[in-house]
């Protein structure tokens, strides 16, 4: 394909669809289309205006949310210097400054940070081992009746399958994020729903 070929291309797509193009082309991680939809419907249908995002890439999912509308504020962490850059660049060329906030930061320590207001939805979408970590230490700022939703809690349906694992660190990963998900059944201040979409995700809601 020649520049021009490409230029018709890209201008065809929706402006993020761009960066889903960048995001496949070099091995960034971001959220499955149909998940990332399904998030984008629990917010409407929550009538959300404040997300918490720990994980936010180069910034897709961010943007993907603050474009439900205008009132959208999303507080996004993330603790990767290339990634954090790409994120600021993109939400500057997308005109999304005024409704995200982007902070620098390895989210285990960057409480104090973001503790300034209460919110709709925790989206949980960093380092896999480290999920119960992040939302023990994040839900005390989700509002009663809001959402607490752990994205990859399937791990490419590794989880319930760890017997067709080769790799000794896989392995491991496997088990933490069955841990993870067999903690969050247990939790009675919330009700939990597993969905088998994308890569798996849960739906927490805090009942108290």
């Amino acid at each position: 394909m020649n520049n021009r070929e490409y230029i018709t291309e890209l201008n065809t797509l929706s402006p993020l669809d761009t960066l889903r193009e960048y995001a496949e082309e070099n091995a960034v991680p971001i959220m499955d289309k149909v998940a990332l939809e399904m998030v984008k419907q629990l917010i409407r249908i929550h009538q959300s205006e404040s997300i918490l995002e720990i994980g936010t890439a180069i910034g897709y999912s961010g943007m993907h949310f603050a474009s439900i509308h205008d009132h959208m504020h999303v507080t996004t962490i993330e603790r990767n210097p290339e990634m954090y850059d790409l994120a600021v660049q993109n939400v500057r060329r997308f005109n999304y400054e005024e409704q995200i906030r982007l902070i620098f930061a390895d989210a285990a320590e960057a409480f104090e940070k973001v503790n300034d207001r209460e919110y709709d939805i925790l989206f949980i979408d960093a380092a896999k081992a480290q999920s119960k970590k992040f939302f023990e230490l994040y839900s005390p700022l989700v509002k009663k009746g809001g959402l607490i939703i752990t994205d990859n809690i399937l791990y490419h349906d590794f989880v319930g399958n760890i017997e067709i694992v080769r790799s000794r660190n896989v392995k491991q990963m496997v088990r933490k994020i069955e841990k993870y998900n067999d903690w969050l059944k247990e939790q009675s201040d919330y009700t939990t729903n597993f969905i088998d979409l994308g890569d798996g995700m849960s739906i927490s809601i805090k009942e108290r």
